[in-house]
């Protein structure tokens, strides 16, 4: 009898484990998988495999959640110690954790201005277009039903269909008070604060658009990967029926693998490429410096997907004019960590942004009776208004982006979501400012901010500018990667196969994110420039090799954060207070 090769069964038994491991996302390390507990699961299998990974799964105690084809995988809660056995079955392509994911943002308290979607667009309410016809998916905590505002001229809701994807709980309506908040700066119409006995009319971006609420976020704000995915998939299915041009995802959570590998973002590059504009949050980092990295490599997930459009926060000041307004300085910052991709896109108003509530939800009763001064809801005649509250954070700034898409698809409904991130960032107005200080007005810290790429993307939201771009292309506008060269301490932006960027006039990088772009030794972030060897972008400072911001904390592959920016007490209370 022929005796075994150990040596090579002991190769084989290496390979299979090393294979399994492949399939297995990193933060499962950090999982207590234990005999006896579970763990939330979202597995990914080969075409034509569901039904027998499916029947291995359950043999092994998993139980089935809910199906999740858009990324071609399922989600399950299986016995912790079966994990690595369900890796290594052939027809599964990966395992990851059902990560948790959480609103970007809280209710607001000011003793500053405050600012509505209508002040800052350009004067929106005097252009041709309205939203009329164009469905925009709203994945939050639901949306009040009933409310004045969401009704068309003739008295019907506008929110034309709603679900809620939260285990055990039918109800599509807004606990939280989040997601109604979002819909109103989206397509809120303004209607409980229009007339003579009134100031100001709180009104959206898109006042007549139509609104799919589907509901992923808790009473608590909270929520997991596999639930948002359903609700993107869902989204996706009633596009003919509704018109479903645009998603927005207030939402994130750490990023923890490339986007690649991540089933959030394979899931927006599914309805990216379906014909839907994914608008989503950057996320509420941008203090964070745990890392040392002041901010930098915070964005979010699904965030630093490139084919999103991630939107930053800016604070107008409380103004009617972009002169004074400035970048927020809790608004996350890119690259975005592991990829390195150009995060965020662009940015929009985000701080203290008045908008709808929902008369009693989590956010209104916690924050906004006690905390709120009553003066902000003075809206003519001298009594508070019970229809509108104001949040800050980066979730108020997407759905500015997402009713500018609208107003945009309502105008040439031909336009890609290539197309139309494309013309917002070209269009995107470009700061003037290299830093600018915002005070915390609870602790009174301040905290500078630099106008570089990574904090402002391509520019400040300018929704008339975007209209009246008539430009065309022919490839993708997925966001580039920063590259950085550290032989010569220089950063680049390198373009996706096949995308825009940098091939024409018309997508040139210094067209598109200005004169600052490049990192090279004689343009804007270079040795002989203002941002020099001594200044925040030297070689002895925020980029250099031996600093916190050098190659170990940005470039080295690793998330500048660990924790999630969105439930952290300090950037909880920085998103309540706001800033100055």
């Amino acid at each position: 009898m022929k005796k075994p090769n150990w040596i090579f069964l002991g190769f084989l038994a290496v390979a299979v484990l090393e294979a399994q491991d492949l399939k297995l996302a990193p933060d499962f390390a950090t999982l207590n998988r234990t005999r006896g507990g579970t763990v939330d699961v979202i597995v990914q299998y080969k075409a034509g495999g569901f039904s027998g990974v499916h029947s291995r799964i359950e043999s092994r105690g998993g139980k089935w959640k809910r199906h999740l084809e858009v990324v071609g995988g399922a989600a399950y809660s299986v016995p912790a110690d079966m994990v690595d056995l369900i890796a290594a079955d052939p027809d599964v392509v990966s395992v990851s954790p059902d990560r948790p994911v959480h609103a970007t943002a809280f209710s607001g308290t000011a003793d500053y201005g405050w600012v509505t979607a209508l002040d800052q667009t350009s004067n929106t309410a005097t252009l041709p277009w309205d939203g009329t016809g164009i469905g925009v998916a709203v994945i939050d905590s639901g949306i009040t039903t009933g409310l004045a505002d969401f009704k068309d001229a003739k008295g019907h809701t506008r929110i034309v269909y709603q679900q809620s994807f939260i285990p055990n709980q039918v109800d599509a309506n807004d606990h939280y008070g989040h997601g109604t908040h979002v819909a109103g700066i989206i397509g809120g119409n303004g209607s409980k604060s229009t007339g003579s006995k009134f100031d100001y009319t709180v009104r959206g971006i898109a006042p007549n658009v139509n609104l799919l609420d589907l509901r992923v976020l808790d009473q608590n704000g909270d929520s997991s990967d596999s639930i948002v995915i359903a609700a993107i998939e869902r989204a996706i299915q009633l596009k003919s029926q509704y018109n479903v041009r645009v998603i927005n995802l207030s939402l994130g959570r750490p990023i923890v693998v490339s986007h690649a590998n991540d089933p959030l973002c394979q899931a927006v590059e599914q309805a990216w490429n379906a014909g839907i504009v994914v608008v989503v949050a950057a996320g509420n980092g941008g203090r964070d410096n745990s890392a040392g990295t002041n901010g930098y490599g915070t964005i979010t997930a699904p965030g630093n997907s490139p084919y999103a459009i991630t939107v930053g926060a800016v604070n107008t000041m409380g103004t009617l004019t972009r002169t004074d307004d400035k970048i927020t300085s809790y608004s996350s910052k890119g690259p975005s960590a592991i990829d390195h991709i150009l995060k965020p896109d662009l940015v929009a108003p985000g701080n203290r942004v008045l908008s709808l509530q929902t008369g009693g939800a989590y956010l209104e009763k916690t924050y906004k009776e006690n905390d709120v001064p009553q003066y902000i809801y003075q809206l003519g005649g001298g009594n508070a208004s019970p229809d509108y509250f104001q949040l800050s954070g980066t979730s108020m700034a997407a759905p500015m982006v997402s009713g500018a898409a609208a107003l945009m698809l309502q105008k040439d409904p031909t336009l890609t979501p290539d197309l139309v991130k494309a013309r917002l960032m070209k269009t995107a107005f470009k700061f003037n400012l290299q830093s600018s200080v915002a005070t915390d007005p609870t602790t009174g810290a301040q905290y500078t901010s630099y106008y570089d790429i990574f904090t402002v993307g391509a520019g400040y939201l300018d929704i008339a500018a975007a209209l009246a771009n008539t430009d065309s292309l022919t490839g993708s506008a997925q966001s580039p990667t920063a590259t950085y060269d550290p032989a010569n301490r220089t950063a680049y932006i390198t373009g996706a196969p096949g995308s825009i960027w940098g091939t024409n006039t018309a997508w040139g990088t210094n067209t598109v994110w200005g004169t600052n772009t490049a990192w090279g030794t004689n343009t804007a972030w270079g040795t002989n420039t203002a941002w020099g060897t001594n200044t925040a972008w030297g070689s002895n400072t925020a980029w250099g090799s031996s600093t916190p911001y050098g190659l170990s904390a940005i470039w080295g592959g690793k998330p500048a954060f660990n924790g999630d920016s969105t439930v952290d007490s300090e950037a909880a209370r920085i998103a309540v207070d706001g800033e100055n």
